[in-house]
């Protein structure tokens, strides 16, 4: 009996022994189940390569197959073990490494990727109205644009002075934003981190107060107004994909740069103490505002009245309702994109006017 019929014979009994068959065997050591076949029918001898591991899943002594064979020693086979161990320590450090390299460029990635964040800041009172007034938060820097402030207030023009202060509020405390003489594209930035302004950004959106006051004929007048600030874009994406244009509808497409001569010829008055253009239809009565930008419908019911305003600089609603029953008022605002279906029919007729007068 040759070497190859001794050592075959051996490692079948012991697979016998342990009750594996030549397939499980052949997996385990990572060879096919002909090689195994071919071991134990005296055909082939196992490679160095895989005596350590087969002796020891078969627990077959290892000095047994090593005495079989003149050329075959233990420090040969604990050579071949050492050097596979090596390789695949090598290749575990490697993977290791690859990973924490993905993971710092990755991290690098996203806590420097240009995070970017648009909101609009408005106000609209009875006195005055804020147009194009935004605040842009970046990785980088912090800016606040103004924006143009309308006056309502009958006896103001062009030519009077406004000195306005932002400030935040928290409670009773105050914190001094700036203050200056009001003029056109105002604007102020801060970079990021520093907190010149908004030291909490969050917070202090929130918490963000004008007060503008002005002179006339030797007096002193004062308003003080909490903006409103809403968010309006927000990316925050690695890779910038373009965006399914969606169409838009009804009031949404409304041009409000109309010429007053064609708003008179469709049956508009002007009226001088609000500087604004009325039209009455049916139970509706439709306002132009050229200053402010702003279109609204007034929509008189038995037991309340509405009153819708679209702000074209700002794409957004205010509605309020009056109740003539218990003489109440509620203000809500929405995004041009999201309002009350219950509305829809009103904004169509103000969409439909508009129409008529090239506004589309």
């Amino acid at each position: 009996m040759n070497y190859n019929e001794n050592i075959g014979n051996i490692i079948a009994d012991a697979r016998k022994k342990k009750n594996i068959s030549q397939n499980t065997l052949a997996k385990r050591l990572f060879v096919t189940r002909q090689a195994v076949s071919n071991w134990e029918n005296g055909k082939t001898r196992p490679d160095i390569s895989v005596i350590f591991n087969l002796c020891k899943m078969l627990d077959i002594d290892i000095k047994t197959i090593v005495e079989m064979d003149d050329n075959l020693t233990i420090e040969n086979i604990i050579e071949v073990e050492k050097k596979k161990t090596n390789r695949r320590n090598l290749i575990f450090i490697g993977v290791i490494i690859l990973v924490f390299i993905a993971i710092i460029a990755t991290l690098i990635i996203v806590f420097n990727r240009n995070s970017f964040v648009l909101y609009n800041v408005y106000l609209d009172s009875d006195e005055f109205s804020l147009n194009n007034s935004l605040i842009i938060k970046t990785k980088v820097r912090n800016y606040f644009q103004f924006g143009t402030l309308v006056s309502k207030i009958s006896g103001t023009d062009e030519n009077t002075v406004y000195n306005i202060r932002l400030y935040k509020k928290n409670g009773d405390t105050e914190r001094l934003i700036f203050e200056q003489v009001y003029k056109e594209n105002l604007s102020i930035s801060e970079n990021y981190g520093y907190g010149e302004y908004f030291d909490d950004f969050a917070a202090d959106l929130n918490n963000l107060y004008l007060e503008i006051s002005y002179i006339e004929n030797n007096e002193e007048y004062v308003y003080n107004y909490k903006l409103h600030v809403e968010e309006n874009f927000r990316s925050n994406s690695i890779l910038y994909l373009k965006d399914k244009k969606i169409g838009a509808s009804n009031i949404r497409n409304i041009k409000t740069n109309i010429d007053n001569t064609v708003l008179l010829k469709n049956g508009y008055t002007y009226n001088k103490s609000l500087n604004n253009f009325e039209k009455t239809i049916d139970n509706y009565t439709i306002f132009y505002y050229p200053n402010s930008k702003v279109v609204s419908i007034r929509k008189e019911l038995p037991e309340q009245v509405v009153l819708i305003y679209y702000f074209a600089t700002q794409d957004r609603l205010k509605i309020t309702l009056f109740d003539k029953i218990n003489s109440t008022t509620s203000t809500t605002n929405y995004s041009k994109e999201n309002y009350p279906e219950i509305y829809e029919g009103d904004l169509t007729i103000l969409d439909n006017e508009y129409s008529l007068l090239g506004g589309n």
